[in-house]
């Protein structure tokens, strides 16, 4: 049965003010005017005062309030010039030293306006590695109950969507990711691309022939039953939401970071998303995969869960 998807995306627009690069707001911009174009878009900008650029006591009064109506017109400057319908703008007081505060910052203020997803720029004023690792970015990503939109330095200005790249690892979390895809890829009207990535692992040396045989054989009716189970999701996503989905089995022998980003590049205008998990594998997969191609796709990323 064909589910009912709203034709609309609320995001939060999550501004650095301190960016000086005009590439930051242009590909944050060409983006949502990919958006604009393909659904109903609404825009909520928003900018995290960290606790280091309050002067104190601002907590309350009316010190309070000049400093968010002086931030709000610094906001309304940094927008100006963007062609597309935009909210007013928000600051939000952090209310903590954390890096931590700041992300429950942005992330109540996403909660509270409702919005779909929070676009976030990943750029670095000091070097990119040193702005990625323990950063603002890797701990949105790690906490963020809400799915985050990331562009890095090397994304190029967005001129269109036409796929959504979901790689799987055909769990139970990421089938409920991918059903957040396919409505995504309803709402937008495009294709959904669900990519696996076969990952062989090298037989250990002294194994018997007739050992490596059974081996062998066992990890070929693996990859067969997973190549089925991808094909009935795809069939799902297609009854369900009434899009066209098409699947990518890679058996390369490359890290699965790069088999996606490879594949991103081979699919016209495409869009990755990549579901992140609770619990003792966070830190795997989010610190390595996800996070890999956040930090090396030419391509927005999805992270949501």
């Amino acid at each position: 049965m064909k589910r009912k998807v709203h034709n609309q995306l609320r995001v939060l627009w999550a501004i650095d003010l301190l960016a000086a690069d005009k590439k930051v707001r242009a590909s944050a911009e060409s983006l949502l005017k990919v958006f604009s174009k393909l659904t109903s878009l609404e825009i909520h900008p928003s900018y995290i005062v960290r606790f280091s650029e309050q002067a104190q006591p601002l907590s309350q009064g009316q010190e309070r309030k000049i400093l968010i109506a002086n931030v709000r017109e610094a906001m309304k400057k940094w927008l100006s010039g963007v062609k597309l319908q935009l909210e007013e703008p928000r600051a939000v007081l952090q209310k903590g030293v954390y890096l931590r505060s700041d992300v429950d910052a942005l992330v109540s203020e996403a909660k509270k306006a409702k919005v779909d997803f929070i676009l976030v720029n990943t750029h670095a004023r000091k070097g990119f590695s040193r702005f990625w690792m323990g950063s603002f970015a890797e701990n949105l990503m790690y906490q963020s109950t809400i799915p985050v939109l990331f562009l890095n330095p090397s994304s190029k200005p967005v001129s269109g969507i036409k796929t959504i790249l979901f790689p799987t690892n055909l769990s139970p979390d990421s089938h409920k990711a991918m059903r957040k895809v396919g409505e995504m890829a309803n709402r937008l009207r495009v294709e959904l691309v669900l990519y696996y990535n076969v990952e062989y692992f090298a037989a250990t040396t002294g194994l018997a022939l007739s050992e490596m045989m059974v081996l062998t054989e066992n990890i070929e009716k693996n990859v067969e039953e997973r190549k089925k189970t991808l094909e009935k999701w795809a069939n799902q996503m297609k009854k369900e939401y009434g899009i066209k989905v098409k699947t990518i089995i890679d058996d390369s022998d490359v890290r699965v970071s790069h088999g996606i980003i490879k594949a991103s590049q081979r699919l016209p205008a495409c869009m990755i998303a990549m579901a992140s998990q609770t619990g003792p594998v966070l830190s795997v997969l989010v610190g390595s995969t996800t996070r890999r191609v956040v930090r090396e796709a030419g391509v927005p990323v999805l992270a949501l869960r």
